[in-house]
């Protein structure tokens, strides 16, 4: 069982990145998942220069694929979760949870690619406000610090912004209850 190097918590052997920081396990395993940039075709068969795309570009654009398809077969546990929010909260949290890991292992930099960004601040969202209803104020208030330990809450993408936002207010709302509740009465 390794450590991670920022945090000092234990991490699987495996992991990519670290599940509570978010920062690289290890960065000599870098290199293998993140080969060449994704090529961009266009839907006539030309890439981004106008030029023809050959038989060997299409090969190589359908192994530059992969990364996206992990990302994608990784994000299924947070649809799965959605659906369960009210009927089963519990399933809900450890799908979400999955879904969080899940996009954090399924590519070399996955906090690069803003369609993981979008997803990860779209699941903790979920995440903390299902914790929340369920009476569980600490633990909503640690997967929103776990976001923002990753910059999620600081990031500028398209989109995401009422994610974000919510977020942040959830983490306020949170920390004024936490308090009054340490307070002695």
């Amino acid at each position: 069982m390794r450590t991670c190097e920022k945090c000092g918590l234990s991490i699987g052997d495996a992991a990519t990145f670290c599940t509570v920081c978010g920062a690289r396990a290890d960065s000599r395993t870098a290199g293998a998942a993140s080969a060449a940039p994704e090529a961009r075709v266009a839907p006539d068969g030309r890439n981004g220069s106008g030029q023809a795309i050959g038989r060997d570009d299409h090969v190589s654009r359908s192994q530059d694929d992969a990364p996206s398809r992990r990302l994608r077969e990784a994000a299924l546990p947070m649809h799965e979760a959605r659906d369960c929010e009210t009927t089963d909260p519990a399933k809900a949290v450890a799908l979400y949870r999955q879904a969080i890991l899940a996009l954090l292992e399924a590519a070399a930099d996955p906090l690069d690619r803003e369609e993981v960004r979008h997803d990860l601040l779209v699941i903790f969202d979920r995440l903390s406000l299902v914790l929340k209803r369920e009476g569980l104020q600490k633990e909503a208030l640690e997967e929103i610090d776990c976001a923002a330990s990753l910059g999620l809450l600081d990031c500028r993408d398209q989109g995401i912004k009422g994610h974000r936002e919510a977020l942040r207010k959830r983490r306020e709302s949170l920390h004024r209850v936490l308090e009054a509740e340490a307070v002695p009465h």
